[in-house]
């Protein structure tokens, strides 16, 4: 069956259906009410003060100046924090539309990304936000606390008109706050202004998660969500709306997901009052939206005949006075929730994958370890370089898999908010550096092999760099058989092959002699402290690997005197290097418990069903080496 056609009706029936059952928006609206006959006392006591001024003032009680009013309501299954605001015009919301960008918002700058860098924010709403911060930050703290706890119950955070635009706000601060893993809250809001533009929308979509937060109440002929949208100056509004949208009227319910829906089905003209809005709410259970087949003329397509119910029920009337027909509009609507039907069920999910991306990656160590099986050998970078078009493909196949892995993941934590500076969580981070290490010098030699240079400025793929830059400097185990170390600059051969090629230039004499010298006295640095932290894989020091290429054409430019004739007794690489390499190496790195390199043998890597099989294998590939590296390559 058609992955679009699985479900009889479009999924909008059954959540609006769902969300009319349950208590979940009468409870929040009776809490609305409770505050909105507070508010109203509020300003009636004002006014008559104004009138009789000579009344003792202790005669009335009044919530002092503010025009909003925050309270919580304990229910037995869940909390509601409920914000009330003064009653505006739709004149005022209209004159307050305007937008504000994120880079005068300092609560929101972790929706930021580096794919949507900046976005923007309804002024009326940021400016309320703004003058509530005391209040919201000691609220925040509090239900932050409350997630904590063991016994910790769910919030809803609701709201009417701009307490709406405050709940939605609110909300999405402290779900910056909540740890994922923690009981997130629900936002419902009433007849609220859409509260930012279309990157604000992009922003907050990256985090799926925090996509089904959010729930939008919008009753028959309310004007006030689409306030922001019919803009007096332009034709096309900035605005965009987010989360999911639960359409009320007298003919029934209906949820739409995709903000071009929405827009289509959000009403245009001045609204009703609050009394028909408590009449439909109080009968919202009431009006649960059958699946009426008679209405539907035969259409054999269900998913389009769910969407024309729903459409039926937001009242087809008013919609057919407002368009020429419903027939483009259906289409339209099928076309758009089909598309965020699709990426729904369709979405990257790095966790389920990261199974067998490391079956994939233990291929390539396997690969590796057979490269290194003759100790004469060119290893596992030259092995791959050297290879020609026989090289099994396998490898390059793994290879392809794994970086088209790491890249989306790479790409999806860009574009998701970054929450405390967290942006990959340690499994798939260390599970990225290991990746990094293994394939990154596989994309070296191709570079290399194709005869260009300066891999570091000019072909070195994004990914690897917010992989490295995300590792940071954290404290890491290396493993303690030193023939499965992985060099830790997965960069390692890109500064070999430099060398390499500083060494031509300066015996060449086809450039500067001095900025030659001095890039293989900065290497030499280099390789120095990676040695002495035990932090390269001992098939650098292979008879026929780049490195003691390298090396060989160095002794020659240092018997020639071109690096200063003191310079052999200076260097302690030098040194190092004349005094049996790989034999001192191996002692040293019996003195090193702790290197930046983290193990890749075990559990860091392989999945624990295939780590002994693997390890039964090693041993094998001393042996079989030579006979294997021919079907290899």
């Amino acid at each position: 069956m058609d992955r679009e056609k699985d479900s009889p009706f479009s999924n909008g029936l059954y959540l609006a259906n769902l969300a009319a059952s349950s208590n979940l928006v009468q409870d929040s609206w009776n809490a609305i009410s409770k505050l909105e006959r507070r508010i109203n006392q509020h300003f009636l006591l004002r006014f008559i003060k104004r009138v009789f001024p000579l009344l003792d003032p202790a005669t009335f009680r009044s919530d002092g100046d503010n025009h909003v009013i925050i309270k919580e309501f304990r229910y037995p299954n869940y909390n509601i924090i409920a914000f009330f605001t003064s009653p505006v015009t739709p004149g005022y919301l209209q004159e307050e539309s305007d937008l504000v960008p994120s880079s005068e918002i300092n609560d929101f700058q972790f929706l930021c990304s580096k794919s949507i860098p900046t976005f923007r924010l309804n002024k009326a709403a940021i400016s309320l936000f703004n003058s509530l911060q005391n209040e919201l930050s000691q609220l925040r703290k509090k239900v932050a606390t409350s997630a904590k706890s063991k016994d910790s119950v769910p919030y809803i955070i609701t709201g009417d008109c701009l307490g709406g635009s405050i709940a939605f706000l609110f909300t999405l601060w402290l779900l910056n706050t909540l740890e994922p893993t923690k009981s997130i809250p629900l936002c419902i809001t009433f007849s609220s202004p859409l509260p930012g533009d279309s990157a604000f929308q992009e922003a907050v979509s990256q985090y799926s998660a925090w996509n089904s937060c959010f729930l939008h109440v919008v009753l028959k002929d309310d004007s006030f969500p689409s306030l922001s949208i019919c803009s007096p100056t332009t034709n096309q509004s900035p605005y965009k709306p987010f989360g999911t949208f639960l359409f009320c009227s007298d003919s029934g319910v209906a949820c739409f997901d995709a903000p071009e829906s929405i827009m289509e089905l959000l009403p245009s003209k001045i609204g009703v009052g609050n009394k028909k809005s408590q009449r439909l709410i109080d009968g919202l259970e009431r009006r649960l939206t059958h699946r009426d087949r008679s209405r539907l003329n035969g259409q054999e397509d269900l998913y389009k005949a769910g969407v024309t119910t729903q459409v039926m029920a937001v009242d087809l009337n008013r919609i057919q006075q407002q368009t020429e027909g419903t027939g483009a509009l259906i289409e339209d609507i099928v076309k758009h929730e089909r598309g965020v039907m699709r990426q729904r069920k369709e979405p990257f999910d790095p966790a389920k994958e990261l199974r067998e991306i490391k079956v994939h990656l233990a291929y390539l160590e396997w690969y590796m370890m057979v490269c290194k099986a003759s100790r004469q050998g060119p290893g596992y970078y030259d092995s791959f370089k050297n290879a020609g078009e026989g090289r099994d493909g396998g490898v390059d196949n793994y290879k392809t898999i794994l970086t088209d892995y790491w890249e989306r993941v790479v790409r999806e934590a860009e574009k998701r908010p970054q929450l405390s500076g967290k942006q990959l969580r340690n499994r798939w981070l260390f599970a990225g550096t290991n990746y990094r290490r293994i394939v990154e010098p596989l994309d070296i030699a191709e570079y290399y092999k194709r005869g260009r240079k300066d891999y570091l400025k000019r072909g070195r793929s994004n990914h690897y760099k917010e992989l490295e830059k995300w590792l940071g400097n954290r404290p890491r185990k290396n493993s303690e058989n030193i023939e499965s170390r992985l060099t830790e600059d997965s960069c390692f051969w890109a500064h070999v092959e430099e060398a390499i090629r500083s060494c031509k230039l300066l015996d060449s004499g086809e450039q500067q002699s001095n900025s030659e010298r001095e890039n293989l006295m900065r290497f030499e640095e280099y390789v120095m402290r990676l040695i002495n932290n035990c932090a390269v894989s001992l098939d650098i020091f292979l008879g026929k690997s780049s490195y003691m290429q390298w090396w060989g054409e160095y002794e020659e430019i240092l018997k020639k005197g071109m690096m200063g004739h003191s310079h052999d007794s200076q260097s302690d690489l030098v040194r190092f290097m004349r005094n049996e390499p790989r034999k001192n190496y191996i002692e040293r790195s019996r003195g090193v418990n702790e290197t930046n390199a983290p193990s890749t043998r075990g559990a860091s890597i392989l999945p624990k069903p295939l780590s002994l099989p693997f390890l039964l294998v090693l041993p094998l590939c001393y042996f079989l080496g030579n006979h294997l590296r021919k079907h290899l390559f």
